[in-house]
């Protein structure tokens, strides 16, 4: 069993690292072998250099991103994040996307999978 306060940690390293477009962070709080479906319709994200580039492309399609962990929850193994992302669109125009992350985490606290709906 995991430790629920490393888990909630790691949640809350995840939304700062996007929040401060630090991609080195991000990848920090996935697990070795982790796989990230981010959303979860979309094919997932399997290794780090995947994520990397997924989160670089979220970045250089907005600016001014800020996100907010509107509630966060630990329950055995897993957690679960309702976040607010603004931000600004390439053409200057707001951005507000909300979503809700279900996260299962390693021994470690880190990611062990993240499913995301937004």
């Amino acid at each position: 069993m995991t430790d629920p306060e490393k888990n909630l940690a790691t949640v809350r390293r995840f939304w700062d690292a996007i929040g401060s477009g630090d991609v080195d962070a991000y990848l920090a709080t996935f697990a070795p072998g982790a796989v990230a479906r981010d959303p979860v319709n979309r094919p997932p994200l399997e290794t780090d250099e995947q994520r990397r580039a997924y989160l670089e492309g979220v970045l250089g399609a907005f600016s001014d991103i800020r996100v907010a962990t509107d509630f966060v929850t630990s329950c055995g193994d897993h957690t679960a994040s309702k976040w607010t992302l603004t931000a600004k669109g390439g053409d200057g125009s707001d951005v507000r996307l909300e979503g809700i992350d279900v996260a299962r985490h390693a021994e470690d606290g880190r990611i062990a999978e993240l499913w995301g709906f937004f």
